[in-house]
C-alpha cells in the first residue's frame, strides 16, 4: 500500500480545499500520460473526487481519503507520496 506523510496530507487537504471540495472528498490518484515515449516513467495525476472509480484502491491516512487508479495500485505498493520544498514552492513526490 501507498504510504502518505503527513506534510503531503497537509498540502493535499490544503489544494482540496482551495478547490472548493467537499469536507468528504477524496484525492484520486491516477495515470496521467507519459512525458516521453518509451522512458519507462509513469506520469501520475491527481484529482478531487467525491467517490471512487468502481476498481480504485481505496484508503484513508492522515485524515484524508484517497482512491488510487487500478493500474498505479501496484507501481505504487511500498512507495511513500511526500513533499519536496523547492524553490517555485512544495512539489509532491513519490519515494
Amino acid at each position: 500500500m501507498l504510504n502518505v506523510t503527513k506534510k503531503a496530507a497537509a498540502l493535499l487537504v490544503a489544494a482540496k480545499e482551495a478547490e472548493g471540495g467537499s469536507p468528504s472528498a477524496g484525492i484520486r490518484i491516477r495515470q496521467g500520460t507519459t512525458p516521453q515515449p518509451g522512458s519507462g516513467t509513469v506520469a501520475i495525476g491527481f484529482t478531487i473526487s467525491d467517490e471512487p472509480q468502481p476498481d480504485d484502491e481505496q484508503f484513508e491516512q492522515n485524515g484524508l481519503r484517497f482512491f488510487v487508479e487500478e493500474s498505479l495500485v501496484e507501481p505504487l505498493d511500498g512507495r511513500t507520496l511526500d513533499v519536496n520544498d523547492v524553490g517555485d514552492g512544495p512539489q509532491l513526490v513519490f519515494r
